[in-house]
Protein backbone atom coordinates (compact mmCIF):
# COMPACT_ATOMS: atom_id res chain seq x y z
CA UNK A 1 0.00 0.00 0.00
CA UNK A 2 1.58 3.68 -1.12
CA UNK A 3 2.00 5.73 1.69
CA UNK A 4 -0.75 8.21 2.40
CA UNK A 5 0.30 12.25 3.04
CA UNK A 6 -1.04 13.58 5.74
CA UNK A 7 -1.26 17.54 7.08
CA UNK A 8 -1.81 18.64 10.03
CA UNK A 9 -4.13 21.73 9.96
CA UNK A 10 -4.09 23.56 13.35
CA UNK A 11 -4.62 27.11 14.07
CA UNK A 12 -5.53 29.07 17.56
CA UNK A 13 -9.17 29.93 18.67
CA UNK A 14 -11.16 32.01 16.16
CA UNK A 15 -8.65 31.65 13.39
CA UNK A 16 -11.06 29.97 10.98
CA UNK A 17 -9.80 26.71 10.85
CA UNK A 18 -13.11 24.49 11.86
CA UNK A 19 -15.11 26.42 9.24
CA UNK A 20 -12.85 25.52 6.68
CA UNK A 21 -12.75 21.63 8.05
CA UNK A 22 -16.50 21.78 7.89
CA UNK A 23 -16.86 22.81 4.31
CA UNK A 24 -14.00 20.11 3.26
CA UNK A 25 -16.59 17.73 5.57
CA UNK A 26 -19.76 19.35 3.81
CA UNK A 27 -19.23 20.83 0.15
CA UNK A 28 -18.73 18.20 -2.56
CA UNK A 29 -15.19 19.26 -3.94
CA UNK A 30 -14.24 15.82 -5.38
CA UNK A 31 -11.47 14.90 -3.05
CA UNK A 32 -12.00 11.90 -0.47
CA UNK A 33 -10.26 13.03 2.96
CA UNK A 34 -9.76 11.38 6.22
CA UNK A 35 -10.18 13.94 9.12
CA UNK A 36 -8.76 13.38 12.49
CA UNK A 37 -10.40 15.43 15.29
CA UNK A 38 -9.11 15.63 18.95
CA UNK A 39 -12.17 14.97 21.12
CA UNK A 40 -12.30 18.10 22.38
CA UNK A 41 -12.26 19.78 18.67
CA UNK A 42 -15.27 21.77 17.80
CA UNK A 43 -16.67 19.84 14.15
CA UNK A 44 -20.25 18.98 14.60
CA UNK A 45 -21.04 16.44 11.78
CA UNK A 46 -25.01 16.72 10.95
CA UNK A 47 -26.70 13.77 10.76
CA UNK A 48 -27.91 13.80 7.50
CA UNK A 49 -24.53 14.12 6.66
CA UNK A 50 -23.71 10.73 7.92
CA UNK A 51 -23.74 7.39 5.40
CA UNK A 52 -23.67 5.01 8.14
CA UNK A 53 -23.92 5.89 11.96
CA UNK A 54 -24.38 3.88 15.03
CA UNK A 55 -22.32 4.97 17.31
CA UNK A 56 -18.70 4.22 15.52
CA UNK A 57 -15.46 6.98 16.00
CA UNK A 58 -14.95 6.67 12.33
CA UNK A 59 -17.76 7.62 9.76
CA UNK A 60 -18.47 8.08 6.61
CA UNK A 61 -19.90 11.14 4.59
CA UNK A 62 -22.57 11.54 1.70
CA UNK A 63 -19.35 14.08 0.14
CA UNK A 64 -16.94 10.88 -0.10
CA UNK A 65 -15.06 12.24 3.05
CA UNK A 66 -14.41 10.40 6.12
CA UNK A 67 -14.49 12.05 9.84
CA UNK A 68 -12.73 10.64 12.71
CA UNK A 69 -12.76 11.24 16.07
CA UNK A 70 -9.55 10.50 18.03
CA UNK A 71 -9.64 9.43 22.18
CA UNK A 72 -6.23 7.73 22.53
CA UNK A 73 -3.64 6.83 21.02
CA UNK A 74 -3.15 8.70 17.39
CA UNK A 75 -0.75 5.47 16.00
CA UNK A 76 -3.62 3.43 16.70
CA UNK A 77 -6.31 5.41 15.19
CA UNK A 78 -4.04 6.09 11.86
CA UNK A 79 -3.19 2.23 12.13
CA UNK A 80 -7.11 1.59 12.64
CA UNK A 81 -7.64 3.99 9.39
CA UNK A 82 -5.63 2.43 7.15
CA UNK A 83 -6.29 -1.06 8.42
CA UNK A 84 -10.54 -0.16 6.99
CA UNK A 85 -8.79 1.34 4.11
CA UNK A 86 -7.76 -1.55 2.58
CA UNK A 87 -10.61 -3.55 3.57
CA UNK A 88 -12.69 -1.79 1.54
CA UNK A 89 -14.69 -0.37 4.32
CA UNK A 90 -13.75 3.05 3.87
CA UNK A 91 -12.04 5.04 1.38
CA UNK A 92 -9.46 8.30 1.19
CA UNK A 93 -6.51 9.71 -0.49
CA UNK A 94 -5.13 12.64 2.13
CA UNK A 95 -5.73 12.77 6.04
CA UNK A 96 -5.83 15.98 7.61
CA UNK A 97 -5.35 16.17 11.42
CA UNK A 98 -7.35 18.92 13.01
CA UNK A 99 -5.98 19.49 16.57
CA UNK A 100 -7.89 21.55 18.91
CA UNK A 101 -7.52 25.53 18.66
CA UNK A 102 -5.44 25.42 22.29
CA UNK A 103 -3.31 22.08 21.48
CA UNK A 104 0.19 22.49 20.55
CA UNK A 105 0.88 20.46 17.30
CA UNK A 106 4.52 19.22 18.27
CA UNK A 107 4.03 15.87 19.95
CA UNK A 108 1.46 14.66 16.84
CA UNK A 109 4.62 15.77 14.18
CA UNK A 110 6.84 14.00 16.33
CA UNK A 111 4.52 10.99 15.85
CA UNK A 112 5.30 11.20 12.11
CA UNK A 113 9.25 11.45 12.93
CA UNK A 114 9.51 8.71 15.70
CA UNK A 115 6.77 6.13 14.82
CA UNK A 116 8.39 3.46 12.52
CA UNK A 117 5.09 1.94 12.09
CA UNK A 118 3.19 4.98 11.21
CA UNK A 119 5.81 5.99 8.80
CA UNK A 120 5.16 2.61 6.51
CA UNK A 121 1.45 3.78 5.78
CA UNK A 122 1.59 7.52 6.06
CA UNK A 123 3.98 10.37 5.92
CA UNK A 124 3.58 13.92 7.07
CA UNK A 125 3.16 16.11 4.04
CA UNK A 126 3.07 19.67 6.50
CA UNK A 127 1.81 21.88 8.78
CA UNK A 128 -0.45 24.35 7.94
CA UNK A 129 -1.36 27.03 10.32
CA UNK A 130 -4.53 29.33 10.27
CA UNK A 131 -3.45 32.57 11.70
CA UNK A 132 -6.34 35.46 12.98
CA UNK A 133 -4.92 38.85 11.03
CA UNK A 134 -7.40 40.68 13.40
CA UNK A 135 -6.79 38.89 17.15
CA UNK A 136 -3.26 37.14 16.20
CA UNK A 137 -0.81 39.36 17.21
CA UNK A 138 -2.44 39.45 20.87
CA UNK A 139 -2.97 35.63 20.59
CA UNK A 140 0.35 35.26 20.55
CA UNK A 141 1.02 37.75 22.96
CA UNK A 142 -0.71 35.68 25.79
CA UNK A 143 -0.45 32.07 24.38
CA UNK A 144 2.52 29.87 24.20
CA UNK A 145 0.38 27.20 22.03
CA UNK A 146 -0.49 30.29 19.45
CA UNK A 147 3.56 31.15 19.44
CA UNK A 148 4.66 27.14 18.56
CA UNK A 149 1.49 26.85 15.88
CA UNK A 150 3.05 29.31 14.22
CA UNK A 151 6.50 28.37 14.65
CA UNK A 152 5.95 24.39 12.92
CA UNK A 153 3.96 25.43 10.53
CA UNK A 154 5.36 24.60 6.63
CA UNK A 155 2.93 27.20 5.29
CA UNK A 156 0.69 30.01 7.42
CA UNK A 157 -2.57 31.03 6.11
CA UNK A 158 -3.24 34.50 7.11
CA UNK A 159 -7.52 34.58 8.05
CA UNK A 160 -10.32 37.80 8.01
CA UNK A 161 -7.97 40.06 5.84
CA UNK A 162 -11.55 41.84 4.67
CA UNK A 163 -11.66 42.38 8.67
CA UNK A 164 -8.44 43.58 9.47
CA UNK A 165 -8.42 45.99 6.08
CA UNK A 166 -12.06 47.58 7.43
CA UNK A 167 -10.66 48.52 10.89
CA UNK A 168 -7.24 49.50 9.66
CA UNK A 169 -6.34 50.01 5.12
CA UNK A 170 -2.60 50.01 5.94
CA UNK A 171 -2.62 47.13 8.80
CA UNK A 172 -2.31 44.30 6.32
CA UNK A 173 1.26 44.30 5.15
CA UNK A 174 2.45 44.67 8.27
CA UNK A 175 0.82 41.91 9.69
CA UNK A 176 2.10 39.65 6.67
CA UNK A 177 5.32 40.61 7.54
CA UNK A 178 5.71 40.15 10.92
CA UNK A 179 4.41 36.15 10.90
CA UNK A 180 6.61 36.00 7.55
CA UNK A 181 10.03 37.19 10.16
CA UNK A 182 8.79 35.15 12.96
CA UNK A 183 9.00 31.96 10.72
CA UNK A 184 11.49 32.17 7.97
CA UNK A 185 10.82 28.41 6.91
CA UNK A 186 7.14 29.40 6.35
CA UNK A 187 5.21 30.45 3.19
CA UNK A 188 2.55 33.10 4.03
CA UNK A 189 -0.49 33.89 2.29
CA UNK A 190 -3.94 34.91 2.80
CA UNK A 191 -7.15 33.21 2.27
CA UNK A 192 -11.08 33.32 3.00
CA UNK A 193 -12.18 30.26 4.77
CA UNK A 194 -15.78 30.86 3.94
CA UNK A 195 -15.34 32.11 0.21
CA UNK A 196 -11.88 30.37 -1.23
CA UNK A 197 -12.48 28.22 -4.36
CA UNK A 198 -11.63 24.65 -3.74
CA UNK A 199 -8.66 24.66 -6.24
CA UNK A 200 -7.07 27.61 -4.04
CA UNK A 201 -7.85 26.07 -0.83
CA UNK A 202 -6.28 22.40 -1.88
CA UNK A 203 -3.47 24.22 -3.46
CA UNK A 204 -2.60 25.96 0.14
CA UNK A 205 -3.31 22.87 1.88
CA UNK A 206 -1.75 20.03 0.16
CA UNK A 207 1.58 18.99 -1.28
CA UNK A 208 3.87 20.95 0.93
CA UNK A 209 6.83 18.75 0.83
CA UNK A 210 7.25 19.60 4.07
CA UNK A 211 9.07 16.79 5.48
CA UNK A 212 11.11 14.81 3.00
CA UNK A 213 13.92 13.19 4.24
CA UNK A 214 15.54 13.55 0.64
CA UNK A 215 15.43 17.29 -0.20
CA UNK A 216 14.03 20.43 1.70
CA UNK A 217 11.82 23.25 0.51
CA UNK A 218 12.65 26.57 0.98
CA UNK A 219 10.65 29.50 1.05
CA UNK A 220 12.00 31.76 -2.11
CA UNK A 221 11.98 34.99 0.46
CA UNK A 222 13.52 33.27 3.22
CA UNK A 223 17.30 33.71 3.29
CA UNK A 224 17.90 37.24 3.52
CA UNK A 225 15.68 37.37 6.85
CA UNK A 226 17.07 36.66 10.04
CA UNK A 227 13.60 37.58 11.64
CA UNK A 228 12.78 40.90 13.44
CA UNK A 229 11.86 39.90 16.79
CA UNK A 230 8.77 41.71 16.15
CA UNK A 231 6.24 38.47 16.71
CA UNK A 232 5.87 37.73 20.09
CA UNK A 233 7.70 35.05 21.51
CA UNK A 234 8.26 33.48 18.18
CA UNK A 235 12.04 33.69 16.64
CA UNK A 236 14.09 32.62 13.38
CA UNK A 237 17.54 31.86 12.92
CA UNK A 238 19.12 31.37 9.43
CA UNK A 239 22.27 30.04 8.83
CA UNK A 240 23.92 30.05 5.54
CA UNK A 241 27.81 29.06 4.80
CA UNK A 242 30.07 28.35 1.44
CA UNK A 243 32.21 25.17 1.71
CA UNK A 244 31.99 22.11 3.99
CA UNK A 245 31.31 22.65 7.73
CA UNK A 246 32.59 20.49 10.26
CA UNK A 247 30.88 17.45 11.46
CA UNK A 248 31.92 16.94 14.65
CA UNK A 249 31.88 20.96 15.64
CA UNK A 250 28.16 20.62 14.09
CA UNK A 251 26.89 17.70 16.56
CA UNK A 252 28.46 19.75 19.08
CA UNK A 253 26.52 23.08 18.43
CA UNK A 254 23.01 21.24 17.60
CA UNK A 255 23.55 19.19 20.86
CA UNK A 256 24.23 22.41 22.62
CA UNK A 257 21.30 24.32 21.07
CA UNK A 258 19.02 21.51 21.71
CA UNK A 259 20.57 21.68 25.34
CA UNK A 260 19.88 24.87 25.91
CA UNK A 261 15.81 24.50 23.99
CA UNK A 262 14.85 21.37 24.11
CA UNK A 263 11.01 21.24 22.83
CA UNK A 264 11.20 25.26 22.65
CA UNK A 265 13.19 24.39 19.34
CA UNK A 266 10.03 23.67 17.28
CA UNK A 267 11.37 23.30 13.42
CA UNK A 268 14.90 22.78 12.87
CA UNK A 269 15.79 22.30 8.80
CA UNK A 270 18.21 22.20 6.12
CA UNK A 271 20.61 21.35 3.55
CA UNK A 272 24.35 20.51 4.89
CA UNK A 273 27.61 20.00 2.94
CA UNK A 274 30.00 18.47 6.01
CA UNK A 275 33.59 17.22 5.21
CA UNK A 276 34.52 13.90 4.21
CA UNK A 277 30.61 13.03 3.05
CA UNK A 278 30.14 12.89 -0.85
CA UNK A 279 26.64 13.92 0.20
CA UNK A 280 24.12 16.59 0.64
CA UNK A 281 22.67 15.96 4.40
CA UNK A 282 19.43 16.29 4.83
CA UNK A 283 18.33 17.40 8.51
CA UNK A 284 14.75 17.72 9.98
CA UNK A 285 14.09 18.46 13.46
CA UNK A 286 11.29 19.11 16.04
CA UNK A 287 10.99 19.37 19.39
CA UNK A 288 14.36 18.11 20.13
CA UNK A 289 14.59 15.00 17.88
CA UNK A 290 16.50 15.64 14.97
CA UNK A 291 16.95 13.67 12.04
CA UNK A 292 19.60 13.45 9.41
CA UNK A 293 19.50 11.69 5.92
CA UNK A 294 21.65 11.35 3.08
CA UNK A 295 20.30 12.72 -0.21
CA UNK A 296 22.27 13.76 -3.83
CA UNK A 297 25.70 13.71 -4.60
CA UNK A 298 27.61 16.63 -4.68
CA UNK A 299 28.77 17.35 -8.78
CA UNK A 300 32.42 17.70 -8.62
CA UNK A 301 32.30 21.36 -9.69
CA UNK A 302 28.97 22.10 -7.99
CA UNK A 303 29.22 24.75 -5.43
CA UNK A 304 29.01 23.28 -1.64
CA UNK A 305 26.53 25.45 0.14
CA UNK A 306 24.93 24.83 3.84
CA UNK A 307 21.35 26.10 4.61
CA UNK A 308 19.63 25.85 8.06
CA UNK A 309 16.59 27.41 9.43
CA UNK A 310 15.53 27.13 13.39
CA UNK A 311 12.65 28.25 14.76
CA UNK A 312 11.79 28.54 18.27
CA UNK A 313 10.62 30.36 21.18
CA UNK A 314 12.14 33.41 22.06
CA UNK A 315 15.73 32.01 20.56
CA UNK A 316 18.66 34.13 20.84
CA UNK A 317 19.74 34.59 17.77
CA UNK A 318 23.32 35.58 18.13
CA UNK A 319 24.14 33.11 20.60
CA UNK A 320 22.68 30.14 17.85
CA UNK A 321 24.46 31.87 15.23
CA UNK A 322 27.79 31.32 17.48
CA UNK A 323 27.00 27.92 17.45
CA UNK A 324 26.84 27.46 13.81
CA UNK A 325 29.59 29.98 12.66
CA UNK A 326 32.06 27.89 15.04
CA UNK A 327 31.26 24.82 12.79
CA UNK A 328 33.01 26.70 9.64
CA UNK A 329 36.41 25.75 8.93
CA UNK A 330 38.92 28.91 9.04
CA UNK A 331 40.42 29.33 5.68
CA UNK A 332 43.97 27.92 4.92
CA UNK A 333 46.45 30.40 4.54
CA UNK A 334 46.12 29.51 0.40
CA UNK A 335 42.55 30.66 0.77
CA UNK A 336 43.06 33.19 2.95
CA UNK A 337 45.81 36.34 3.51
CA UNK A 338 49.32 34.94 3.42
CA UNK A 339 50.53 34.43 7.29
CA UNK A 340 52.22 36.88 8.87
CA UNK A 341 55.94 37.39 8.78
CA UNK A 342 56.65 35.81 4.98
Amino acid sequence: MNAIPVTVLTGFLGSGKTTLINRILREAHGRRFAVIENEYGEINVDSDLLVKDGGETVVQLTNGCVCCTVRGDLANALDDLAARRQRGEISFDHVLIEPTGLADPGPIVRTFMAETEVLSKYFLDGVVTLFDAVNGQRNLAESVEAQAQLGYADRILVTKIDLLRERDATAEDAVLRAVSEANTAAAVTAIDVNRAAWDEVFEKLLELRGYQFDRVVFTPAGPASSGSGHTPGVSSVSFQAEGELDGVRLNQALAAINERYGESLWRLKGVLAIEGMRSRIIIQGVQGLIQANSSTVWRMFEPKRSRLVLIGRELDRDWVASQLQACVPAPTPAEGAPPSGH
